[in-house]
Order: C-alpha cells, then structure tokens, then sequence
C-alpha cells in the first residue's frame, strides 16, 4: 500500500480498540473527498467539504451517533492537510470514518458512547485508467440489498460492492450492481447516468444504493448543459437504447463509460462539456473549500 497519514481523534496513529463498533458491526460512516494544494494561489482545501460534512451530519442523526462537531472537524482536517503537506503530498484523498465508538458486547449501544473519528490522508495515484481510451463497464452478478432507511448514506456496511467486485478483473474498470428486480442502481464505487437526445437520466436512490455528492452536484448543474434531467428506474433491457454512459464520484469526478457489455456508447457533446467544466482550473478553484 502506498504511503498514508493516519488520524484518530486527533492523535497521529493507525490503531484501534477490538472493542471499536465500527469493527464490530460496521456501526459507523464514512466520506471520502478530493484535496489538494494549489502551489500558485498558495491554498489547501477539500473539494465539496461542507457538502460532505453535511452528509455526515444527515447520516449521524439517522444512525443515533454523536455528531462530532465542525470545529472539531476542521481542527482535524488542517491537523492531518498540514503533515501531509510537510511530508510532500500536495493532492489526494481524505476519507473521514466515524464510528459510534467503543463499546461492550451486543447490538445495545449505550446513549453517553463517544465516536471514534478517523480521518486517513492517501496521496494521488493516477490509474491507468485515466490515460485509458477505453473504458468499460460490465454487470455484477451479487445484487444490492435494500433497505430504505438507509439508501443514500454512506455506512460502513460495504460487503454488497466487497462481493461485487471480486467477480471481474482489471479488464473492468467497474461493475454495475441490480437490484433484485433488475434495476441497475450504481457501480461498486460510483453513481451512473445516462445521456439520451440530449437528456439526462439516473436511477433512483430511494431503496439501496448511495446518493453520491458527486451525483448531487451533477443533477444540480445538469440545467446547464442538459435539456432535462430525470431519475428512472433503469432497466437491464434498457440499457442499449442511451447514447451516452457515465460515472460519477468525488474522486474521478465524471469519466464516460466507451462500452457496457455488448453496447457501445459514444460521448456526446454536453458529457464533452460537463468533463470540460470539472477539468477547468477556475472550477477547482471554487469547488475547493478552504482550509
């Protein structure tokens, strides 16, 4: 594994209690975002950030966790930025996990627990797949479990992408996942959309699945470069009559899809600009949250 930073409540180390319930149950969160240090403008900043610190905000009150507060957040972030900063990363990836904590044995958590916050500092790896001209996509057979409640968040509980992705190799960049009724939902790390004459299209989050940052954004900037954008359920059969394909999440922010088994897709001219608008420098800029 490459070199990272590791914090957990605020202290620089990389262990945790057994007795942690994120261990124990995967009773806990997690974000995962894009930094970077912009040597001309002398600046560090998270993209998105209040965006990200709103989801964990939204998914603590659901799950019953304490939420951490944002100045408590912040004074982690700056902490773990500036040493890697010092240690000669300049960009990459923060992930925030909280957990509900340390606690005894059973699923009974006691009201007064206190989160353990982890924030993990990883640096930029350019994949192959970024220099790729093909990128392609195929079906996962494990399907997503449903559960309404939590559809949409971020949970630690990833064993449906864990199964999904041990089904294909490297010929793949992604799988995409169903659920039980043949709707595709998302890949086994991204959001999906569809382009047809000029018209966006998306599953619904509303039973499984995570609703992306990354994939508010997109339905929020659609307007500008889209006709109309809608959320469908996608069926398998329905597939090869789009256009275009592409994936989503805070990391690669948009990467068109060139063929999803059989079907081959082409990149129309709004997803040619939508990529344009994440790839402009003044876009960083302001999609930066600063330190």
């Amino acid at each position: 594994m490459s070199k990272y930073l590791s914090l957990i409540n605020g202290e620089f180390e990389d262990k945790i209690s057994v007795l942690d319930r994120g261990l124990s149950y995967g009773d806990g969160l997690f974000e995962t975002m894009a930094w970077c240090f912009l040597k001309e403008e002398n600046i560090v900043g998270v993209e998105f950030w209040n965006r990200h610190v709103s989801r964990i905000r939204k998914t603590c009150i659901l799950m019953k966790i304490k939420m951490p507060s944002l100045r408590i957040l912040n004074e982690y972030k700056n902490k773990i930025l500036k040493k890697a900063l010092h240690s000669g990363i300049h960009d990459g990836v923060l992930k925030i996990i909280i957990t509900r904590g340390v606690g005894g044995r059973g699923y009974k958590f006691d009201q007064k627990i206190l989160p353990s916050v982890i924030f993990l500092c990883f640096p930029k790896i350019l994949t192959k797949y970024k220099v790729k001209k093909e990128i392609k996509v195929t079906y996962c057979q494990s399907p997503i479990t449903e559960n309404k409640q939590l559809a949409g968040l971020k949970h630690l509980n990833r064993l449906d992408s864990v199964m999904a992705r041990a089904e294909w190799d490297d010929n793949f960049y992604e799988g995409i996942i169903c659920d039980s009724h043949k709707n595709l939902i998302e890949g086994t790390m991204t959001n999906i959309f569809f382009i047809k004459n000029n018209n966006l299209y998306t599953p619904k989050i509303n039973k499984s699945g995570i609703g992306g940052v990354m994939r508010q954004i997109i339905l929020e900037k659609s307007k500008f470069f889209f006709e109309k954008v809608t959320e469908v359920k996608v069926k398998k059969e329905s597939v090869v009559s789009y256009d275009s394909m592409f994936l989503t999440n805070s990391i690669i922010k948009v990467l068109p899809v060139n063929s999803f088994e059989k079907k081959k897709f082409l990149k129309a001219k709004p997803l040619s600009s939508l990529i344009s608008y994440f790839e402009n420098e003044s876009s960083k800029v302001k999609n930066l949250e600063l330190s």
